[in-house]
C-alpha cells in the first residue's frame, strides 16, 4: 500500500512539473504555426492521468475500448477546433476610405 501512495505521489508532481513547463512556454512568443506545440507536454499528462490514476491497464477489454473511443472523440474534436485558428488569414484594412 505505501508503495503504491508513494507512485501516485510522485505522478502527482510529474503532473505538476508538466504543468508548470506548459504554463511558462505559454508566454512564449510563438508564430501561429507553431502553437500546437504547446500541446506536446499534455500527451505524457493525458497518459500519467490514463495509466496511474485511472488504471485503464488493469481495467477489462471493454474499458479500453471506451477509452481508446474517447481518445479518437478528442483527437476529432481538437482537430476541427484548431482548424479555424490554423487557417485563419488576417486581411489588412484600409487606413482611410474616401
Amino acid at each position: 500500500m505505501r508503495g503504491h501512495l508513494r507512485r501516485l505521489v510522485w505522478t502527482w508532481v510529474g503532473l505538476l512539473v508538466l504543468l508548470a513547463i506548459q504554463f511558462g512556454a505559454s508566454f512564449l512568443p510563438l508564430s501561429p504555426s507553431l502553437r500546437p506545440l504547446l500541446l506536446v507536454p499534455a500527451a505524457p499528462m493525458l497518459g500519467a492521468v490514463a495509466t496511474m490514476f485511472m488504471q485503464i491497464g488493469r481495467g477489462p477489454a471493454l474499458v479500453r475500448v471506451f477509452a481508446a473511443a474517447a481518445l479518437l472523440w478528442v483527437s476529432i474534436l481538437l482537430g476541427l477546433g484548431s482548424l479555424d485558428p490554423l487557417t485563419r488569414t488576417d486581411y489588412p484594412l484600409a487606413t482611410h476610405v474616401r
